[in-house]
């Protein structure tokens, strides 16, 4: 075994080092171990984490601190040298992918379901004033037509009854 001769740790202590869970810990381990990284264990099957794993986990928090999906966080991790050098060939880690919280979703759909409607309602709003400008045209154009025709109506009464009024005037000197 290379690390023998050195301290090695248990999982609580990296945890609290490290500033997550031992479950995450646990979790991050296990996704290392399936794509071929190793750790020491003893006898109990226990892992025992030393400074090269250390600088593994530290790695991959920082990858996933920067948003880098876990699996390719956990790949480019396993593809570095950690023993001092840098990794022959550097992996690509950052995708296209954006990831979010199930609260920063929802908020995200809340925000864009709010403004689809508030637009929505602009466009119904709109168009409802539009109705109600033209309902309202055609009504002053159809109360100003039947006003004309009453006045038109008034003065021929008027005229006719002056008309009237003349030849009745006439007919008392007859």
């Amino acid at each position: 075994m290379v690390n023998s001769k050195s301290f090695g740790y248990f999982s609580k202590d990296v945890a609290l080092e490290l500033k997550i869970t031992t479950s995450s810990l646990r979790r991050w381990s296990i996704d290392l171990e399936k794509l071929g990284y190793t750790f020491e264990r003893n006898e109990k099957e226990q892992r025992i984490y030393y400074e090269r794993d250390f600088k593994a986990l530290r790695e991959l928090k920082k990858l996933l601190a920067n948003n880098v999906a876990f699996a390719d966080a956990v790949k480019a991790v396993v593809s570095m040298n950690l023993e001092g050098k840098n990794a022959v060939k550097s992996p690509r880690v950052f995708t296209d992918e954006i990831r979010l919280s199930k609260s920063e979703l929802e908020e995200l759909i809340h925000k864009t379901v709010k403004k689809a409607i508030e637009e929505e309602r602009e466009i119904m709003f709109q168009g409802f004033e539009m109705k109600m400008n033209d309902a309202v045209e055609k009504r002053d154009r159809l109360l100003t037509t039947q006003m004309r025709k009453n006045l038109d109506e008034k003065a021929f009464e008027i005229a006719a009854a002056k008309e009237e009024n003349k030849k009745k005037w006439w007919k008392f000197w007859d």
